[in-house]
């Protein structure tokens, strides 16, 4: 995303962690960082190069499209202006599959085990009235 200038404003991990709040609500409520957890799956050698590139480049169609439509960054709109967005983004077939991968994201943070450091009270599990299963892990596979 270096050379856009897009993002002299605002950082990647910025528009995530606003998406996510707007996607999911809950987890921030439960003190959830799914943003941590984004850093994680960016970061880690199991997640492809592929994903990897597709997640940035969302963000950065999601930046676009919310200047297309609203001449500002996903981050500086206001809530109503960004779910516009996010449903507009939704309608293309990248857009389906990029907040698909968003959300499962969100999903695998909000219900992690507190090894990974994004739900340490286990505060996903606990909303739902649900315990993991055992053996707990001894380290973080992610």
């Amino acid at each position: 995303m270096s050379g856009c200038q897009l993002f002299g404003a605002v950082t990647p991990y910025e528009t995530i962690n606003t998406l996510q709040k707007d996607l999911f609500p809950k987890a921030n409520e439960l003190n959830i960082n799914t943003s941590a957890y984004m850093t994680i799956v960016l970061n880690h050698s199991r997640i492809s190069d592929e994903d990897k590139s597709f997640i940035r480049n969302g963000v950065q169609w999601l930046n676009e499209e919310a200047v297309a439509k609203y001449k500002n960054s996903y981050t500086k709109l206001s809530y109503s202006q960004r779910q516009n967005t996010l449903k507009s983004i939704s309608r293309e077939k990248w857009g389906e599959s990029w907040l698909d991968m968003m959300l499962t994201y969100i999903m695998e943070a909000t219900f992690s085990d507190r090894i990974y450091g994004v739900n340490p009270k286990e505060a996903g599990q606990k909303w739902l009235g649900f315990s993991n299963g055992l053996p707990k892990p001894k380290e973080a596979l992610l």
